[in-house]
């Protein structure tokens, strides 16, 4: 397929793409394969559009009934159909509504999702148990991932664990509260783990109405805690220094429990041996992978990170490399490119 005759346009996470949804997903398959696009405006005709989830949906619906013949590519790569707290479904539908950010007034937000994942020409999502979700409303849904191998393009060398065995999590600052629920597992593991902590001082609450400090979580939990500040150039160093990735979510929270698996991928990428919470998405890249170092309940997860621990550098190593292969055979940014030209060349014609 041509892709220099396309106009298309792209509504961004972020007007400077930092975002990582505007780092990691489409404007990088743009870059890698040479496509021209611009930030999308309403008051322009598109063939293309891609819209992404921080977009005013309800402004883009009228649009798309005034241009019937542009193609719209909805990018639902989270959960945005399990909404994770009753004020969280009314803020986004009346308090965006107020704030300016949506057009036209959706009491229930989830009913707008909805509508888009009726009306997009294709539908992007980034599980299979999400895929089967959508599917009810949608005959085009594809499975994609972030481009993750471009920002961890490093893999650890050192396996040896000096005193304690030093746990990593990264990640955005907001999804940290949920370590809150694992208290029990943290207080068993705090005599031969330390955790240490990639992300931004501060995370939004109510809607981002006001900003809390990261500290006033770390404070709470019972485990020695190392905060550092999330930094793309530095964040290698960190991974290299550490033992073992951790990755726990809230099963009670639907729109964290649904989240995809990209952190998993990204943690392989480094090298670093994860224990992860048994999600839908994170169960389906270790049994493909062939690991089972998910977690149902709090035995299981002192249980398997014990087992991290016990083992010989060499073993740790091996399963290093073993998933680090697997991730860079199965979600490199070569793979990727595949998804997405797919998408273009075969639904968008």
């Amino acid at each position: 397929m041509d892709f220099t005759n396309l106009k298309i346009g792209y509504v961004p996470y972020l007007p400077d793409l930092s975002q990582p949804g505007d780092r990691r997903r489409f404007p990088h398959f743009a870059k890698r394969n040479n496509i021209s696009f611009e930030i999308a405006h309403a008051n322009k005709e598109y063939d293309i559009v891609l819209l992404t989830a921080s977009a005013n949906l309800s402004r883009w619906l009228i649009y798309k009934k005034k241009h019937p013949q542009t193609k719209f590519i909805f990018e639902m790569v989270d959960s945005l159909i399990f909404s994770p707290t009753l004020f969280n479904t009314l803020f986004k539908g009346i308090g965006w509504f107020v704030l300016g950010k949506e057009t036209t007034l959706y009491f229930n937000y989830r009913k707008l999702v909805i509508k888009w994942l009726k009306a997009a020409d294709v539908v992007l999502c980034s599980s299979n148990e999400l895929k089967n979700i959508i599917d009810k409303w949608n005959d085009t849904v594809i499975v994609t991932w972030d481009y993750m191998e471009n920002e961890y393009p490093f893999c650890k060398k050192d396996f040896l664990i000096n005193g304690k065995m030093k746990l990593v999590w990264e990640g955005q600052s907001v999804v940290l509260s949920q370590f809150l629920y694992f208290k029990n597992v943290l207080k068993k593991i705090n005599s031969f783990c330390e955790l240490h902590i990639i992300t931004n001082e501060t995370y939004p609450k109510y809607g981002k109405l006001i900003n809390k400090k990261v500290s006033n979580v770390l404070k709470q939990l019972p485990i020695e805690t190392i905060f550092h500040k999330w930094n793309l150039k530095n964040n290698s160093n960190i991974f290299s220094q550490c033992d073992c990735g951790i990755i726990a979510l809230n099963k009670k929270n639907l729109f964290g429990w649904h989240k995809p698996g990209n952190k998993l991928i990204s943690f392989w990428f480094t090298g670093l041996p994860t224990v992860v919470s048994a999600t839908p998405a994170y169960k389906e890249i270790m049994n493909k992978a062939g690991e089972n170092l998910y977690c149902d309940n709090d035995e299981e997860w002192t249980t398997k990170i014990q087992i991290i621990k016990n083992m010989t550098a060499e073993e740790r190593e091996t399963l290093a490399k073993k998933n680090c292969a697997f991730v860079q055979n199965n979600y490199s940014d070569k793979k990727l490119d595949m998804i997405w030209k797919n998408v273009f060349e075969n639904y968008l014609k």
